[in-house]
């Protein structure tokens, strides 16, 4: 991926779409385009062979604003975090299909319930590449509450209609979350490179 990202920098500092200046941030926000087009790309392969497109699509429509907006636990390489990223929707799908039909509506309820509480009382959580002043700590915690807001609405509205295995999708994306902030505090209190 270095080579990859070196080519295109040196394309765009070439042809003056990036001085000296700005080339280190742009690098930065490439390589994050890049792993998240990857990531992206290999969840919707996973959702393809274990036959879940529905519930992936549902369950990253969800994480990707509550994690952005949130925070936490980041991998310390991008193939430590391509490989935790599969492995958690790998379970997730994994609890989908063994909760189905077994009281979902309980399971969505109760992940519901722990991950808001969790994203009430940790969010945001700030890492070494990305520390809050003090405020980004209030611009974010508005947004982890909006984004946890439009999570419940939209698990609450797929268990009215009815679409259970996507309404648990949606709860499991909102456990998630409080579980990475939860990890992403344990990691900042032991002073890891998170």
């Amino acid at each position: 991926m270095n080579k990859m990202l070196d080519a295109i920098m040196n394309k765009l500092l070439q042809r003056g779409f990036v001085n000296d200046e700005n080339a280190e941030i742009v690098r930065f926000g490439l390589e994050l385009i890049i792993m998240k087009v990857v990531i992206s790309t290999a969840m919707i392969v996973v959702a393809v062979a274990l036959n879940s497109v529905p519930e992936v699509l549902v369950f990253m429509a969800v994480y990707a604003p509550l994690r952005s907006n949130c925070g936490g636990y980041h991998s310390r390489s991008r193939i430590a975090c391509f490989f935790s990223s599969i492995i958690l929707l790998t379970a997730v799908i994994t609890a989908i299909k063994l909760i189905q039909d077994r009281g979902s509506v309980y399971f969505t309820a109760a992940f519901l319930c722990t991950g808001t509480v969790l994203i009430l009382i940790l969010a945001p959580v700030d890492t070494w590449t990305k520390p809050f002043d003090s405020v980004e700590r209030v611009v974010f915690r508005r947004r982890s509450l909006i984004a946890t807001a439009a999570a419940l609405i939209i698990s609450s509205a797929l268990a009215v209609f009815g679409l259970q295995n996507l309404a648990l999708s949606a709860s499991c994306a909102v456990l998630m979350t409080g579980a990475m902030l939860a990890a992403g505090r344990l990691a900042n209190k032991k002073g890891a490179v998170t």
